[in-house]
């Protein structure tokens, strides 16, 4: 008789998350999953008491994920043009992920303000008033309007609608970042 796969949280996580990476969260099911682990369904459940617990231990498992990602791209000569850039490749190179983070009812019921006062974003909100001179506020402002024209640009290219070269996404992103900066901080002065 052969011996019984070890069938550990671990083990789950990583056989749920390259699902979610090549079929999106619609894919996970304890079927999909113990297919990808060889094993029944049954030590599925014996590590979770439900598939909803799973799926939110996979979502926090992509959080961190992209978590690291994000700041292993961070730089404080422009945080807040990085983190555009960087979001909008993250969305290239993890389609599913991102889909499954940011387009799937993930920010339901969030507002800007909860965006803007999002523990994450404060540094990159920061140094944005730093380099540019602008009141919080409008640093702030700033955020938000270069976080919307990535979230744009980056779900185009989820979607398939476009296909942007990354040297593009450059130009894009610093455009959109000076060109809000220089109309918020005209706005400022008058």
């Amino acid at each position: 008789m052969p011996p019984k796969p070890l069938t550990n949280k671990e083990a789950i996580l990583r056989a749920a998350i390259s699902i979610v990476r090549e079929q999106g969260m619609e894919g996970i099911n304890a079927r999909s999953i113990a297919s990808v682990l060889n094993c029944s369904t049954k030590p599925l459940f014996r590590v979770y008491e439900n598939m909803e617990a799973l799926k939110q231990d996979v979502i926090t498992q992509l959080n961190i994920y992209y978590n690291t990602f994000m700041e292993a791209r961070m730089s404080n000569d422009n945080r807040l043009l990085m983190q555009g850039i960087a979001y909008i490749e993250f969305a290239r190179q993890e389609k599913n992920i991102f889909n499954t983070l940011f387009m799937n009812k993930a920010c339901a019921g969030k507002s800007i303000k909860d965006i803007l006062d999002a523990d994450w974003n404060q540094l990159s909100i920061l140094n944005a008033k730093e380099i540019t001179g602008l009141s919080l506020e409008n640093a702030r402002n700033l955020f938000r309007d270069v976080w919307l024209y990535s979230h744009g640009i980056a779900t185009q290219i989820v979607s398939d609608d476009i296909d942007l070269p990354y040297e593009e996404v450059i130009t894009l992103i610093k455009n959109a970042f000076h060109r809000f900066a220089l109309v918020i901080e005209d706005k400022e002065h008058k």
